[in-house]
């Protein structure tokens, strides 16, 4: 069993967790990336993006995607823990041990929490046999058994399976043990890793932990329930991958056409207007003036780079049209989808949106009005 948990230890300046700025980067170049494997990114999702996201997509397609996104995360899960593996010589020799084993199961526990993912404690855990854990408030169950699972894959060196059960409400046991062979469709699912542009972004930065004010300003760790809050909207958030989105989708494609991208940019649009309206960016029903209808936009735009979601280096607002310049952007579609719920959100009228790939790493995004509300 796992002892009683300790708060996580903050900057004396900002309250920022000093684990979380340890281990992750916030660039200026509108990524955020982990300090064992630069090229691996990490973005910051409101619960309600991925929550909504899935739901509409299966809902409007009428199939279940979880499965596909099981396994991409569980591939995002293992690259994760490879890269610490990777960046220590002898980490692997290191951690062969049961009793070594027995930290690394720890750490996992660790990593859901200050990630706003999970709390996690181990009931029971036989290091090549099994692992049972109690998992409470995770952000998505299937999405937190597949990290499990390839956390212990990592660790163990062979393929895994889980079942689980719900003790109480939003508090769930799981088990995972070896099993001989994977999926077929988890050999489809490897990371794309996209070249990244440099960037001049400055960010206005905790002077001891490096931190970007604005994000340390409104995010609250709730380590003991394993929640990240966005003081701000009362909503959660969590630290997450930036790779599995984009794997699923890139899947879905594969199987079904580019409809699925037409409903992701749409279920982003939707969620984007429900979220400018809880920042209190967008009260009334009348379009905002044209001074405040700018500083609105760039109010929400610089929210991206500390999401990790992109960097928009560009933006330009004239005949009830935006046109804006993303480098490094997370999934060209959610951001695609984002820029037409913001405008929509702000101007209060449908729109279009178009992109075009301006170089690799680099799109230019244009947000006009819907032909049927000129």
């Amino acid at each position: 069993m796992m002892g009683r948990d300790r708060a996580l230890m903050r900057c004396r300046e900002c309250g920022f967790p000093r684990i979380v700025s340890f281990f992750i980067r916030w660039n200026d170049n509108g990524t955020i990336s982990q300090l064992m494997r630069k090229d691996f990114r990490v973005v910051v999702l409101h619960f309600g993006f991925l929550d909504n996201l899935f739901s509409n997509i299966e809902a409007k397609l009428g199939i279940s995607i979880e499965h596909i996104a099981f396994e991409a995360q569980r591939n995002a899960s293992k690259a994760t823990f490879q890269a610490f593996y990777d960046k220590l010589p002898g980490a692997r020799v290191l951690t062969r041990p049961g009793f070594a084993k027995r930290l690394g199961v720890e750490g996992f526990n660790k990593v859901g929490k200050i990630t706003g993912q999970c709390h996690s404690e181990t009931v029971e855990y036989k290091p090549g046999r099994y692992g049972v854990a109690r998992i409470r408030n995770p952000f998505n169950f299937e999405l937190m058994a597949a990290n499990v699972v390839g956390a212990f894959e990592t660790l163990e060196g062979v393929p895994f399976k889980h079942k689980w059960e719900e003790e109480s409400p939003d508090t769930y046991v799981i088990r995972v043990e070896p099993t001989g062979e994977r999926a077929e469709i988890a050999e489809r699912m490897d990371l794309a890793f996209m070249r990244i542009l440099p960037g001049c972004l400055v960010h206005d930065r905790c002077p001891r932990c490096k931190v970007p004010r604005a994000l340390s300003s409104h995010l609250k760790w709730m380590e003991s329930d394993g929640i990240i809050l966005d003081t701000r909207t009362g909503s959660r958030i969590i630290m997450l991958d930036g790779y599995m989105v984009r794997t699923v989708f890139r899947e879905m494609v594969e199987e079904l056409g580019d409809e699925v991208n037409e409903l992701l940019v749409d279920a982003q649009r939707e969620w984007t207007v429900d979220h400018v309206g809880q920042l209190g960016l967008a009260e009334g029903s009348a379009p905002l003036p044209d001074a405040e209808l700018e500083k609105a936009y760039r109010e929400y735009l610089k929210n991206m780079p500390l999401y990790g979601l992109g960097n928009p280096v560009q933006f330009e607002m004239a005949d009830s049209s935006v046109k804006v310049k993303v480098e490094n952007p997370y999934e060209v579609h959610i951001i695609a989808g984002t820029l037409q719920g913001l405008r929509e959100a702000l101007e209060k009228s449908r729109s279009a949106v178009e992109w075009e790939q301006e170089s690799e790493g680099s799109v230019v995004y244009s947000v006009t009005p819907a032909p049927d509300s000129k």
